[in-house]
């Protein structure tokens, strides 16, 4: 029956991956397409993640989590998928979104998504 293929699109099993907010700070990370991103706020107030409009700051009217403080049940967002929905399978060149704070415009942060991590 041979080995099952790894990595490739779809994704073969797309997997969550976790971002931390902490001291105001987020990390870039690399994805597959199909994998999701769950936002984990650590910081004492509440932060609000959206990409970045054509002004180059998070726009506030594309927002992808709403997070509560540390310690409150909302302070993760819920997984947001990256999936490819074009017809045709996804560029071999990596995708890039690039995000920030709403409430912290300077914090900026990017997602790379890619055919296989």
């Amino acid at each position: 029956m041979g080995k099952p293929k790894k990595g490739g699109f779809p994704a073969m099993e797309p997997k969550t991956n976790y971002v931390s907010i902490q001291k105001g700070e987020m990390d870039n990370i690399t994805i597959a397409w199909g994998d999701s991103v769950v936002w984990k706020n650590l910081d004492p107030v509440a932060h609000t993640v959206a990409p970045l409009g054509s002004n180059g700051q998070p726009d506030p009217n594309r927002v992808w989590a709403a997070l509560t403080r540390v310690g409150t049940d909302d302070a993760n967002s819920s997984p947001l998928q990256f999936q490819w929905t074009e017809k045709t399978p996804p560029p071999a060149q990596p995708q890039i979104f690039e995000y920030g704070l709403v409430d912290a415009p300077n914090v900026k942060a990017k997602i790379t998504a890619q055919i296989k991590v």
